[in-house]
């Protein structure tokens, strides 16, 4: 069986493949079709992700030598893995090449799999099983998607969107957790977050819950103020209803505030304030 890998530098079974492809144009070929186990990459969507709005000419030959390294890079490691069940891995297929999703472990739909089955028991309340996939599904990330790799126009946006998943995969596991009580376990993890992502609302939340809960006022009062003071003078924004309703609940020492319930009460009243 042969391992794809995408959650970080692009590698076959473990190895990254920057060391066998020296070339950016070839690997960013590879990575464009390990994105898509099982399905067809058209010759069109390659070539505008190799050159953008100006191919030369000479394009589709040039494609050609690619997809023909990539095919004897397939058979070497093949021959060497002493696997002669799939040696046509890398396959032309209208409206352009596809790579074989069968025998194939990739730890993208690994991930994604882990990923929806955490949500599920996220949603029905199965906290501690929800956090056991999470953790799973995060674990499989070795770094920054296609890390070797420089992205054009088709795969800059799928690597944002690796990223993005990979937040809310995070966020998913860190509700988890407070849900479970374990709001000091979290406090290191969402400090780094909101320190990264210092307008991202819901991560901002949970930073605040977790330090309220470990007992932490005047921590939680200085994040909210830290949030507030960033969205006012880069946005010009102030914040939702939904985080300045926690804050209130804190200042006034609800009860309420030490659960995530408070967040639906706050979404609730903005709701009445609505209608």
């Amino acid at each position: 069986m042969m391992k794809f890998g995408v959650l970080g530098a692009l590698t076959i079974n473990d190895v990254e493949v920057a060391g066998i492809l020296t070339a950016p144009k070839p690997r960013s070929v590879l990575a464009m079709l390990m994105l898509e186990p099982g399905r067809a990459v058209s010759t069109a969507s390659l070539i505008q992700e190799l050159w953008d709005e100006r191919p030369p000419r000479s394009a589709a030959t040039t494609l050609q030598t690619y997809v023909l390294q990539l095919r004897r890079m397939f058979r070497d490691i093949s021959s060497r893995a002493d696997d002669h069940s799939n040696p046509d891995t890398l396959v032309t297929r209208v409206p352009g090449y596809l790579l074989k999703a069968e025998e194939v472990e990739h730890d993208l739909s690994a991930y994604e799999t882990l990923v929806r089955q955490g949500q599920k028991c996220l949603e029905t309340g199965d906290n501690e099983r929800a956090d056991q996939l999470l953790s799973r599904a995060l674990q499989l990330w070795r770094g920054a998607p296609l890390s070797d790799i420089r992205p054009g126009p088709l795969l800059y946006p799928q690597i944002c969107g690796l990223e993005e998943s990979r937040l809310a995969a995070t966020e998913m596991h860190i509700e988890a957790n407070l849900r479970l009580g374990r709001h000091r376990e979290m406090q290191s993890e969402l400090t780094v977050l909101v320190g990264t992502y210092p307008l991202h609302e819901s991560i901002r939340v949970k930073h605040m819950l977790a330090l309220f809960r470990s007992g932490r006022l005047s921590a939680a009062l200085d994040s909210f103020h830290e949030y507030r003071g960033r969205l006012v003078s880069e946005l010009g924004l102030e914040p939702s209803p939904r985080i300045r309703g926690l804050q209130q609940a804190m200042l006034c020492f609800d009860p309420m505030a030490d659960s995530l319930a408070i967040l639906d009460r706050a979404d609730s009243d903005v709701l009445t304030n609505l209608s």
